[in-house]
């Protein structure tokens, strides 16, 4: 199951409206920066990138996802940003995403499973923060359990956790 909230549409067309024909930059994070979006943005706090820390994206509009991973005994409930949302927020435009691990694990995501899945980002596993320990502070989580055709090698590779960077690719 998944929830998303539905302020984020209208804080999204207030940011659109108000900054017609420029880009708005970002909020520079005050902390850790957990999150480096680059590539085909718009929006950015630093050039040609948009830097997170985890404060910024859980004030963004959170969703929910309780599924059961390969990696997991039973279903869990992640909360956090609904990867689709975050893509809007920056102003995202491409192909292909190519997400990055702390450990350089990397893989590549096509934008149009993203527009169509609930995808998260995952900063919470069962009410906790996630840390690195946890595969935190960000894991890529597919809703397995509600749309079982995502439940194949193919996408539980793409299931990064201790995600760093998102590249966005034409």
């Amino acid at each position: 199951m998944w929830t998303s909230s539905k302020h984020f549409l209208m804080i999204f067309a207030l940011c659109v409206v108000s900054t017609a024909g420029n880009a708005a930059p970002l909020v520079q994070p005050q902390d850790t920066v957990v999150l480096t979006i680059r590539g085909q943005i718009e929006h950015t706090n630093q050039p040609n990138q948009a830097l997170f820390d985890r404060q910024m994206l859980l004030q963004l509009p959170q969703a929910t996802v309780t599924t059961q991973t390969p990696w997991t005994d039973s279903a869990h409930t992640y909360e956090g940003v609904l990867l689709q949302d975050l893509l809007h927020y920056v102003g995202a435009h491409g192909r292909t995403l190519s997400a990055t691990a702390l450990n350089d694990y990397q893989t590549q995501i096509d934008l149009s499973t993203i527009e169509k899945y609930p995808i998260l980002l995952a900063l919470k596993d069962n009410g906790r923060l996630m840390r690195v320990r946890d595969k935190g502070p960000i894991w890529i989580i597919y809703p397995l359990s509600e749309h079982t055709e995502l439940d194949q090698p193919q996408h539980h590779e793409d299931m990064i956790w201790q995600l760093r960077t998102l590249d966005i690719l034409p």
